[in-house]
């Protein structure tokens, strides 16, 4: 295992001070020296952002005319911000009034109850694969009757493969016959010569 490597890894900028108790003047005096800048400016954004609650509370007490509660904590500050800017985020996407924000190419479409019945648009895809389909049918009950040009050409050759069959059978039934009669001529001719 390698030295200086593990659990316990040197950071730049050495050990970190916490100052809780520092006042507005103390944190001038540390930036001037340079120490403990990191955590100061962590604590100031986060003064700053109390600040900034404490004064728009301050200016929604003023726009409603009711006062809320005077001590609120700062959970229930933040609470009650994010659910305002939920509230604002609604309302913004129920109007769409950017239309560089709006997408063109989504669309809600309502349901009515009378819809659910009704038989659903098929996709680009189902459609070309239901028009091949289609194509397919008509295309064998067109062949089966004979009407298409591939049918014709196949029935050509059927009807000359079956010429062919018939010639070639009624030939090798002539040679049968032949063949009988030279066997039944033999037959006599040994006959005729034993008598």
């Amino acid at each position: 295992m390698v030295r200086g490597t593990g659990k316990f890894k040197q950071k730049r900028g050495g050990g970190r001070s916490f100052s809780k108790d520092m006042s507005f003047d103390n944190i001038e005096k540390s930036r001037a020296r340079g120490t403990a800048g990191d955590d100061i400016e962590e604590e100031d954004s986060d003064e700053e952002e109390e600040e900034e609650e404490s004064e728009e509370e301050e200016e929604e007490e003023e726009e409603s005319g009711e006062e809320e509660k005077p001590e609120l904590t700062r959970t229930e500050r933040r609470e009650l911000k994010k659910k305002e800017a939920a509230a604002k985020q609604k309302k913004a996407e129920g109007e769409d009034e950017d239309a560089d924000l709006i997408n063109p190419n989504h669309v809600q479409k309502k349901l009515n109850i009378s819809d659910l019945n009704a038989p659903r648009e098929l996709s680009r895809r189902e459609r070309e694969e239901k028009e091949k389909q289609d194509a397919k049918d008509r295309y064998w009950k067109l062949h089966v009757q004979g009407k298409t040009d591939e049918a014709k050409a196949d029935l050509q050759r059927l009807a000359r493969i079956r010429a062919e069959r018939e010639a070639a059978q009624a030939k090798r039934k002539a040679e049968a016959e032949a063949k009988a009669q030279e066997a039944e001529q033999k037959r006599q001719a040994q006959l005729a010569k034993r008598k």
